[in-house]
């Protein structure tokens, strides 16, 4: 007997001793420990105790603090065992406890004592990434092994308890040839009813050929409703026409991923109100072909997009990166109240004053970034406005001027008159032109605008077009309250175009102002 006991306890230190993975090791020794330990016959047996009357702990939901409680057990109802509620109220506090550790912590913390050895099998959130699997963020220090990382996770899986699960996330560079392992995970997650799924396995950017084709076909209209969160990072994308959707998904971020079919499964989710769209280069087109009511948020980047056609009703939020020309349709979208609009480069912002305003035209908080390459050309007048627009700032850096024109920085006077009810003006400029020649008297027409009160332009440094622009917001913003210039621009080693925009708005810009309200930084 002492001989197989010592052979156990041999094979349990011979196990304690062999390499692991940081977590998979922690978990494997708690486990062999653990076993050897009960089977060494050191482990005393629970005894039963009579149960008193004596303070326990309960957890204050609203407060989120921990205070005692006396229980009466005298008032339970018949045929109740005064234990179970001892031990739901020990479970409530360990679980409060352990949701709030990471995964790695949560372990540990089970070699601290023998009644907490098995806590961590019901930690509500997985993430795995390599500071979890390897114990190090760093991939300098060592190089991933995809084969290390599946073990790794299909070993935790494996004990883990598969209830309460809130999250699973796995972020590591997988592909389609790992697809055997990574169903099996997606499929823990439906089983254990997870809400938040997240497959991130960039940075590989490779072909999309390679890439792992997410198992829709996993979920059906019963465990699919248990997804709130769905958040996929380079894989592919492509439902097949009998899937079912997610009837409670509420948020959904692709990025880098191939999309099969204009994503028709945007109209299998009715309860979407997040949806993110970033380098997805495959899209064209992201229509629904049905109304998204809950949807609040829509976000496009860098992904080449050429409509966008949505029946939102409750949307607030749009942003937009990428190219311009791109169709914005957004219908019955009367609760749009802000937008952000970016691109890299543009010839010049004809888009911004001509297919922006029938596509946002309810939106009141408006900001554009933009770098443009020329003036608009023979542009003399906005031909569409913007009949909600309060608030618009504009990042815009211009080239050359013998691209760029004389007339380019000018132009920026045309939003007073596409915005005939904005409040508030901020131009963040950038303009690589020292040219002081100023354009004609004659490029733009003067006309009074009733509603601007507060103007702002950062980045002066006083050429030709930035002095013209600031005069004409000065002599037409009837109800102007307050107009800052601040020659500082974002290369902020230019001290001779700042030094230069100080004397230029004392000579040029402080005669022409009337009224007082011109404020220098």
């Amino acid at each position: 007997m002492r001989r197989r006991t010592g052979q156990r306890q041999s094979t349990a230190t011979a196990n304690l001793r062999r390499p692991k993975p940081p977590i998979a090791g922690f978990i494997a020794s708690t486990i062999s420990a653990r076993r050897a330990h009960m089977e060494d016959g050191t482990c005393l047996v629970n005894k039963k105790r009579r149960l008193t009357r004596r303070p326990c702990v309960e957890v204050d939901r609203s407060s989120k603090r921990i205070k005692s409680q006396r229980v009466d057990f005298e008032s339970l109802p018949e045929g109740l065992d005064a234990d179970v509620i001892v031990q739901t109220h020990y479970q409530e506090i360990v679980s409060r406890i352990i949701s709030q550790l990471t995964l790695m912590e949560a372990v540990r913390m089970s070699m601290t004592s023998s009644k907490l050895t098995r806590a961590w099998i019901y930690h509500p959130n997985l993430c795995f990434d390599t500071s979890i699997v390897f114990g190090s963020s760093s991939r300098h220090k060592e190089v991933p092994i995809a084969k290390r990382f599946i073990d790794t996770v299909n070993f935790i899986l494996s004990k883990h308890s598969g209830l309460g699960v809130n999250k699973l996330a796995v972020m590591f560079e997988l592909r389609k040839e790992h697809a055997h392992d990574i169903d099996g995970w997606v499929s823990f997650a439906v089983t254990s009813k997870a809400r938040v799924v997240t497959l991130n396995f960039s940075p590989y950017r490779g072909s999309h050929v390679c890439s792992y084709n997410f198992p829709c076909h996993l979920f059906n209209d019963k465990n699919g409703s248990h997804l709130q969160v769905l958040q996929l990072d380079t894989v592919t994308l492509g439902p097949s026409p009998n899937f079912c959707g997610f009837s409670n998904l509420t948020m959904l971020t692709l990025e880098n991923v191939l999309v099969l079919g204009d994503l028709q499964l945007l109209h299998k989710c009715p309860a979407l109100e997040c949806l993110t769209i970033r380098m997805c280069s495959q899209l064209h087109n992201l229509h629904a072909p049905e109304p998204l009511p809950r949807l609040k948020i829509l976000s496009v980047q860098d992904s080449a997009i050429d409509k966008i056609d949505f029946h939102a009703p409750n949307l607030t939020t749009f942003n937009y990166k990428g190219r311009f020309k791109v169709i914005i349709a957004l219908h019955e979208c009367l609760k749009l109240k802000t937008a952000s609009i970016e691109s890299g480069f543009e010839e010049n912002l004809e888009y911004i004053f001509t297919g922006l305003p029938n596509g946002l035209r309810h939106v009141e908080r408006l900001h554009v970034e933009v770098l443009v390459a020329t003036q608009i050309p023979g542009f003399t007048h906005a031909p569409q406005k913007f009949t909600n627009l309060r608030h618009l700032a504009i990042r815009i850096t211009y080239l050359l001027a013998n691209r760029a024109g004389k007339n380019a920085v000018l132009q920026l006077a045309y939003f007073l008159e596409a915005a005939p009810f904005l409040v508030d003006l901020h131009l963040d400029m950038l303009c690589i032109d020292f040219s002081w020649n100023r354009p004609p008297k004659d490029v733009i027409v003067n006309r009074p605008h009733y509603n601007l009160k507060r103007a702002c332009i950062t980045g002066f440094h006083g050429n030709g077009g930035q002095i013209a622009l600031a005069r004409y917001i000065l002599k037409n913003a009837i109800k102007l309250e307050n107009m800052t210039l601040d020659p500082k621009g974002r290369i902020m080693s230019h001290m001779v175009a700042e030094h230069g925009g100080r004397i230029m708005i004392k000579d040029k810009i402080v005669p022409k102002d009337k009224n007082g309200v011109l404020v220098i930084l």
